[in-house]
This record gives C-alpha cells, structure tokens and sequence, in this order.
C-alpha cells in the first residue's frame, strides 16, 4: 500500500469520525448592461451533500490563521473546514457557498486565496479551506 493510499485512507477516517455534513452550491455571476449594476445569480451544476472536519480559526499569533485575521480576509467568526480533495471547492469566475450541518444551520463562502491542498504522489489528499460567514439575506433567493 503507497503512502498516497494510507494518507487517504487515514483521511477518510477521520471523515467517518469527526465529519459534520456540509452542502455545498457553486454560483456564476452575470451583470447586467454598462448602466446597470444588476448582478445575476445562477446555480451551476448539481448540489453536492458530503461531509467535512470544522474547525474554528486559530488566531494565535504567528499562525497561518492569524495572518489572514490581520489581514482582514477573515474574523474570529469564521472557520476552517477540511474536506476530500477531490472535491471541486473553489473557481475563480464562481461564488461557491458552504451550508453547515444537515439542514443547514450557517452558510459560508469560500475567501480569496483561503484554499490549501497538499498534494501526495500528484494527488491531493485534503483541502483546508477558510470560509466567511454570509449574514442572512446576503444572497437574493438564499
């Protein structure tokens, strides 16, 4: 068995452990004419029910967490969520929204540059992804 194999395996455990389902909905975004600042929500593809490991942010000083609450791209607020690495979390032209618990309870997206994936024998085992709280009502139809 490869150390790729044993990482993901190890991985999934902890899933079947310390996992909490998550929902997530990938959005394009479309604006209206030069005149118009409508923007336009669409639901692209399919909603995706899987499980993930949430954890608060670590704002300790000097942690990876802390740089991105003193750089303001997060608050003590938001999370940390680790999930399969062959999940599709991020694109840059898409807004991606993360539902929290079954139904969801909280929504988050996904921040600016907030993914890490590690990759072991070309394949990602995991993604860290940092994610925002959206208040109530900040997404038209949400």
């Amino acid at each position: 068995m490869s150390v790729k194999d044993r990482l993901q395996g190890g991985f999934q455990r902890l899933l079947s452990l310390a996992g909490t389902p998550i929902h997530v909905k990938h959005f394009s975004t479309s604006f209206g004419s030069v005149w118009d600042d409508d923007v336009t929500l669409t639901q692209v593809g399919i909603d995706i029910w899987t499980s993930g490991i949430v954890l608060p942010i670590n704002a300790t000083r000097g942690s990876h967490d802390s740089v991105l609450v003193e750089q303001g791209k997060l608050t003590n607020q938001d999370i940390k969520l680790f999930v399969n690495g062959s999940l599709l979390i991020t694109g840059s032209e898409r807004l991606v929204t993360i539902g929290i618990g079954s139904p969801p309870e909280e929504v988050y997206t996904t921040i600016p540059d907030g993914t890490i994936a590690p990759q072991v024998e070309a394949t990602r085992i995991y993604k860290k992804v940092f994610l925002s709280r959206l208040p109530l009502g900040s997404l038209i139809g949400q």
